[in-house]
């Protein structure tokens, strides 16, 4: 038989099992639940004591109802179009994982949204100010000139990025510095006897794509040596794009002898092509992956690499959220993340 203090439908301790317990009235514990003034901070701490050992939970559809919030937080997940988007699905993982933690014992709830593309990403940001299905809003895959963000700002609403679009406008966001990490894999391959480096990318229509090739050119000018822009190929990020790139590549008359891989996919790519090719890594060419999960230890051989747990930049993106809720401004609310450059091989030509 239930307590008859309890909810019928849920068996969950309510607000007079609180009340039942304490002795205080009902009224007093939800003005000390809401924090409210005129309850003393010593009946607060008793009373939030008392419904933490019962795990009461404030109602947050009456919370709704008080507030006009829907303590909702929409998360817009793109689903690959590519059936063989091997990776993608373990750092979007990643991410949520960073957020939610970050989001435990505030009252908003993480609400997945999947689209398509940026374009669909518009039209399911619109529905949801419309329609107020959520409070605040975080998306990833941001293009160099990005209309979701244009339309978030317009319409005032709270939202972060993971990643930054080249316009100089505010707005809350967790970056990687895409153009020094891009520039510091080329100089050390550079520095280790590579003239012909290729860079293995992103579709440059998004923004950290762009910004790694102006660090990948960067390193080659500040070497005084020839761009290498022939060896750049942007791609799906799969591993099948990153094998097709490097048997291309290995094909010209003047082959690249270095790669720069932009995550773990292309790079185990680039290792089967070369493996295929008879081509030792170390010896006859040389490679760097740029790595968020940490896998690249186990690639054979283990590979120099760029590393940034991607789970951290979701911590920090959740984190952004929850201070522009708060009512933080937003050009305050900014990080970019550098690398650290983990050294496994010599990346020296030759070995």
């Amino acid at each position: 038989m239930k307590d008859p203090e309890t909810s019928p439908t849920t068996g969950r301790p309510t607000i007079k099992t609180l009340s039942k317990l304490t002795g205080f009235s009902i009224a007093t514990i939800s003005k000390a639940l809401h924090d409210s003034p005129v309850v003393t901070e010593e009946t607060k701490q008793v009373i939030r004591k008392a419904a933490a050992s019962i795990g009461y939970e404030a109602s947050l559809r009456g919370k709704s109802l008080r507030t006009g919030l829907t303590y909702q937080i929409a998360v817009l997940m793109p689903v690959p179009s590519e059936t063989e988007y091997e990776w993608d699905g373990v750092e979007y993982t990643q991410i949520l994982s960073g957020i939610s933690q970050v989001l435990q014992g505030s009252p908003y709830q993480l609400a997945v949204h999947i689209v398509r593309n940026a374009d669909d990403g518009l039209q399911v940001a619109r529905k949801i100010v419309s329609q107020g299905i959520a409070d605040a809003m975080i998306f990833s895959g941001i293009r160099a000139q990005d209309a979701r963000i244009d339309y978030l700002i317009a319409e005032d609403f709270p939202f972060a990025t993971m990643g930054r679009c080249r316009s100089p406008l505010e707005y809350a966001h967790v970056d990687v510095d895409s153009g020094w990490a891009a520039y510091a894999a080329t100089a050390r391959l550079i520095a280790g006897g590579h003239r012909r480096v290729a860079l293995i990318n992103p579709d440059p229509v998004l923004s950290y794509a762009l910004d790694r090739m102006d660090g990948f050119r960067r390193a080659f000018a500040e070497a005084g040596l020839p761009p290498c822009d022939d060896l750049i190929r942007a791609g799906d990020l799969t591993a099948k794009f990153g094998k097709a790139s490097a048997l291309s590549l290995r094909g010209f008359d003047d082959p690249p002898t270095g790669f720069v891989c932009v995550n773990e996919a292309t790079t185990l790519g680039v290792l089967s092509a070369l493996a295929e090719l008879g081509l030792r890594v170390g010896i006859d060419a040389d490679v760097i992956a740029y790595d968020d999960i940490n896998v690249s230890a186990y690639f054979t051989p283990p590979l120099t690499t760029l590393y940034l747990p991607i789970a951290q930049l979701g911590e920090q993106l959740g984190s952004f959220l929850l201070r522009r809720l708060a009512g933080e401004a937003a050009g305050a609310l900014t990080a970019v993340f550098r690398p650290e450059l983990v050294l496994r091989q010599p990346d020296r030509l030759g070995g």
